[in-house]
């Protein structure tokens, strides 16, 4: 019963960011290594039955494809098939949301999935570790969820802040998890 009640979030992995279409300043630094523990998070997420949700960041409309071109570098706007995940990204679930700002809850259709679900506890994948993971696990701190992140499963552009970024999740009350720790918590 308790296994229902936990999900996966793989947040971004997208071509536009991690993908062989990636344009500077992207892809990620690591972008390989990233994908490798995620589809292994993903297998071991699976295998535990724990509910597991893709999420990708699209921007719309004028404001949107605005703020993209100031702050994405052209990226991730809708219609474009570098919106699409990456093609390395293992996907087991229809469980597909994609967002318009950095915090998945700012989709109702997403937060409404994960309620209908009684999610209680959330486990966070992807990128970036300074952006959209960060506020999509400060908004499900917000709504009460139980937050952790594995931090091998994670990324950063800004790599330089790498500490303070860890030091702020902490803060916040974000659990930081390796994968081996996160396969041992849910098996």
């Amino acid at each position: 019963m308790d296994k229902e009640r936990k999900a996966l979030l793989v947040i971004d992995i997208q071509e536009d960011y991690t993908g062989t279409t990636a344009k500077s300043p992207f892809p990620y630094n690591d972008s390989g290594r990233l994908i490798e523990t995620v589809n292994k998070v993903i297998n071991e997420a699976a295998k535990e039955n724990l509910l597991i949700v893709y999420i990708r960041q699209e921007f719309d409309g004028f404001l949107g494809k605005m703020i993209s071109k100031i702050f994405g570098h052209g990226t991730a706007i809708k219609g474009n098939p570098g919106t699409e995940f990456d093609k390395r990204v293992r996907i087991v679930s229809d469980h597909c949301f994609t967002k318009p700002m950095p915090d998945a809850f700012s989709n109702p259709s997403f937060e409404s999935f994960i309620k209908e679900n009684q999610i209680k506890e959330l486990y966070l994948v992807g990128l970036d570790a300074e952006g959209c993971v960060y506020f999509t696990a400060k908004g499900a701190l917000k709504r009460g969820y139980k937050v952790s992140i594995i931090q091998d499963g994670i990324v950063l552009l800004a790599e330089k802040n790498w500490d303070s970024l860890l030091k702020k999740y902490k803060k916040n009350g974000i659990t930081l998890l390796l994968r081996k720790a996160f396969n041992e918590e849910i098996s």
